[in-house]
């Protein structure tokens, strides 16, 4: 197994959270199919949770919902490194 490395910084305008492994990365041929609906790479029986294919689209609808964006780059044959960058909120609160 190898590990999950999580860095989380920003400065007055923006918050990024960069999550990287090494776990094989994903294969060239892939890489435009990740961001597909339904589009998996799960073993059968591999997760509960894995294999339905939403994971990565909707961690980017959502990652644009909130004004940021999330972006892959990934080494096939070693990792994955995925960034993910949301706007700070503002530190005034209006009651509206």
């Amino acid at each position: 197994r190898h590990p999950i490395h999580i860095i989380i910084c920003g400065d007055q305008k923006r918050v990024l959270i960069h999550i990287s492994d090494r776990a094989g990365g994903i294969p060239f041929d892939a890489t435009q199919r990740i961001w597909s609906y339904l589009y998996t790479t799960a073993k059968e029986g591999q997760s509960f949770l894995a294999g339905y294919g939403i994971g990565l689209p909707v961690s980017r609808l959502y990652a644009n919902y909130l004004g940021g964006s999330l972006n892959l780059v990934s080494l096939p044959g070693f990792g994955t490194h995925a960034y993910v960058f949301f706007p700070r909120l503002n530190n005034e609160q209006v009651e509206m």
